[in-house]
């Protein structure tokens, strides 16, 4: 928060000092300690223009307080406070960015190889999350199912051991679909085995096939 009038902000639970949550440096004893209740505005910190905090002996406490005093005192005449949201580590803006939000507390690891396969400009966000259960072996095939309790064959070619690599595309119904609708596109070079197609995708170079094939 930044202070202005400081009518919004809270004392004890906004980061206004640039030094996190008071409440979670003092604990539950600063209250106490500083004479400030914990629902309090930081305007109601202030009497006779000048911080009204109660000082204290110990030395954490005491650093505290210095560094209240020489924060300037809230002013009705600066207007309201600002809400200033977390962009990185020590940059804070007065809007809010989800893409700013998301890469700060998302947990980041190393590009894996079928990336391009799964998420690419235009794709339709139904479909890239089938395939990116499909990569990672996450489908409700027959094999994951029997884990269930739940029996289950192809529905498309009645095959007992249904499996991710059996549907894509190793049944030989899906086989034939997909090759007669990607065959042009892929240059005739489609296959049966799944990881050679994910690989085949991967490499895009299908644009080449495409414009060889016209």
């Amino acid at each position: 928060m930044e202070v202005k009038d400081g009518k919004s902000a809270f004392f004890w639970f906004d980061n206004w000092l640039q030094l996190g949550k008071l409440i979670d440096i003092t604990g539950a004893v600063g209250t106490q300690y500083l004479g400030i209740p914990c629902n309090a505005r930081v305007c109601e910190v202030v009497s006779h223009e000048q911080w009204n905090v109660r000082g204290h002996r110990r030395r954490h406490y005491h650093a505290l307080h210095e560094r209240i005093q020489r924060e300037p005192i809230p002013d009705a005449q600066q207007g309201s406070d600002v809400v200033l949201w977390k962009h990185s580590d020590d940059d804070f803006k007065p809007w809010f960015s989800s893409l700013k939000t998301w890469e700060q507390i998302r947990e980041k690891k190393a590009t894996v190889p079928w990336s391009r396969a799964v998420w690419f400009t235009q794709g339709v966000p139904r479909y890239t999350f089938i395939v990116w259960l499909a990569v990672r072996n996450r489908l409700s095939t027959g094999d994951r199912m029997r884990a269930w309790g739940i029996q289950r064959s192809c529905v498309l070619c009645g095959e007992k051991d249904e499996t991710r690599d059996h549907v894509f595309f190793a049944c030989r119904y899906s086989y034939t679909a997909c090759d007669k609708l990607a065959s042009r596109l892929s240059g005739n070079i489609t296959d049966p085995d799944w990881t050679s197609s994910l690989q085949l995708v991967n490499t895009n170079n299908l644009q080449k096939y495409l414009i060889g094939s016209c």
